[in-house]
């Protein structure tokens, strides 16, 4: 008998759900096309039109689906940057750490009335935004953040830096390593007090 150890048969890992496959080529796609068809996305993803449609019988469903996906994604990054701990400026920057990489979702969510007309997705986004609204009032009452701009309009121009920069990355034109720095130095040069300017 030969002294050398027999290895043993792997299993190989289970496909991945076809739902999550569609999902994740139609928020790509959808990202830079956003009226893309049902057909493109499913040759995006690798399946049939039909296996598609077994899924997501119209397109509303998938984008519903999408976009449901996408505040679950947004809201989990959120808690993950702990926006209840320490200054509003530091947790700023934490909240671009960890929303920078799901910039795409944004996208999808910015992407027009095709979404934002769809049911639940108003109340579902603005759950998104009234956390960082919050964020911001406090760094207003904390005079870290400049209190002469209300927190929605901060908030805005937060995510249009966050979605410029991304789009800088995607296109090459931004190195995907410094994307965060810069953002938080533009983010908090924007929203500092005059006298304590960044």
């Amino acid at each position: 008998m030969s002294g050398s150890i027999r290895s043993l048969p792997t299993t190989p890992a289970p496909p991945e759900p076809v739902r999550e496959v569609v999902l994740r080529a139609a928020a790509a796609l959808l990202a830079t096309d956003s009226g893309a068809s049902l057909a493109e996305i499913a040759a995006a993803a690798g399946v049939g039109r039909t296996t598609v449609h077994r899924v997501f019988p119209t397109r509303g469903d998938l984008l519903t689906a999408l976009a449901l996906e996408a505040v679950e994604r947004l809201t989990s990054a959120l808690a993950a940057a702990r926006l209840d701990d320490g200054p509003a400026t530091d947790v700023l920057a934490r909240v671009v750490e960890e929303v920078l990489p799901l910039s795409d979702e944004l996208a999808f969510l910015d992407s027009g009335p095709e979404v934002w007309d769809l049911p639940q997705m108003r109340d579902a986004w603005w759950s998104v935004t009234a956390s960082l609204d919050t964020l911001v009032q406090r760094g207003q009452l904390e005079g870290d953040i400049r209190g002469d701009i209300p927190a929605e309009v901060v908030v805005e121009a937060f995510t249009g830096i966050l979605l410029g920069v991304w789009n800088g990355v995607r296109d090459g034109r931004v190195a995907p390593a410094t994307a965060t720095r810069h953002v938080v130095t533009l983010t908090l040069a924007s929203v500092a007090p005059p006298t304590r300017q960044v």
